[in-house]
């Protein structure tokens, strides 16, 4: 990938010290930050180079139909009328502040700080001659981001696949372990959510007082383990389910963590409010086909605040904003 000649210090060879002393640099004390930063400097180059371009040429695009007739595009045709004209002109003109604005928000990123501190510390020991670029960047790293991002990204679910995997066997082994996680559930005491252990000793019933619906909620044993998982249902004798329930059971049917009774009944329980709740991505309770936000997403890294119990927030989405 070459460069223009004279960028001193947006090009890798200004910036290679990062990845040699990058110790003694507050806030690139990790590969994947190093990687972004230079990734964000071989953007930021990039720029430079369109806005090279735009201010002579950008500026004066909507003029060139007139002057040179055979350059006209469907996109960019002869103004018809003066006002037009100037119409163009003012558009073209915000589009290029906007870029500029873009550039600058950029360079003045705070992850992008240490780099230009690291940059100016070598100037400062080579007693202030700026580093001589080769003319060239040796890789793409936006490319070399996303392949360590991926990585990262594997490492994690690794981590959170294990993680989980101890807590089922844990939860799986120990008798009556799900009757201590009801408990806690109930003393909780959550406003417009009722309870109701039926005679089975692995069924109850969650009343969700509010929205207006009740599920019923059997745990199912396999290979010996006293619950595997925990199935949910809505059938009442004498009436079928609502478009509401059949949604809500949609979505509470494709939840992670089939095995655990806290995960479901904190699940159930996010549904409370649901004719009062507003989708968190586009704040609107209703969607353009008049439906409420029926999925629920699991909000990430969340802490036990419940003593040994984990307690699970979930965030109200439209399947449409997803």
């Amino acid at each position: 990938m070459s460069t223009a000649p004279g960028m001193a210090t947006t090009n890798e060879n200004s910036t290679q010290g990062l990845t040699t002393n990058n110790s003694e640099v507050s806030g690139l004390d990790s590969e994947i930050q190093l990687v972004s930063s230079l990734a964000k400097l071989q953007e930021l180059e990039r720029k430079i180079h369109e806005l090279r371009e735009f201010m002579p040429h950008g500026l004066l695009e909507p003029l060139v139909p007139i002057a040179n007739p055979d350059r006209v595009t469907p996109g960019n045709p002869i103004a018809e009328t003066p006002q037009i004209l100037r119409a163009s002109l003012d558009e073209a003109a915000r589009a290029r502040v906007a870029d500029v604005q873009q550039f600058q928000s950029l360079w003045r990123d705070p992850e992008l700080a240490s780099a230009w501190a690291h940059v100016e510390s070598r100037i400062k020991e080579a007693n202030g001659q700026l580093i001589q670029p080769t003319g060239k960047w040796e890789r793409d790293y936006d490319v070399l981001l996303e392949e360590l991002a991926r990585k990262e990204k594997s490492k994690v679910d690794e981590r959170l696949r294990e993680e989980e995997e101890a807590e089922r066997t844990k939860a799986q082994s120990t008798e009556g372990e799900w009757q201590n996680v009801l408990e806690r559930f109930v003393q909780r005491n959550i406003p417009g959510v009722r309870v109701v252990k039926a005679q089975d000793e692995t069924s109850l019933a969650v009343a969700l007082v509010r929205a207006g619906v009740v599920f019923q909620v059997r745990g199912v044993s396999v290979s010996g383990s006293p619950v595997s998982e925990w199935e949910v249902s809505s059938k009442i004798a004498g009436r079928s389910p609502t478009k509401l329930e059949n949604a809500i059971l949609g979505c509470v049917g494709s939840r992670p963590r089939k095995w655990d009774l806290a995960f479901l009944l904190d699940m159930i329980s996010s549904y409370t409010d649901i004719k009062q709740t507003p989708c968190v991505k586009c704040n609107r309770l209703t969607d353009n086909g008049a439906q409420l936000p029926t999925l629920r997403r699991p909000q990430a890294n969340q802490p036990s605040i419940d003593g040994p119990a984990r307690i699970y927030v979930f965030d109200a989405l439209h399947y449409g904003c997803l």
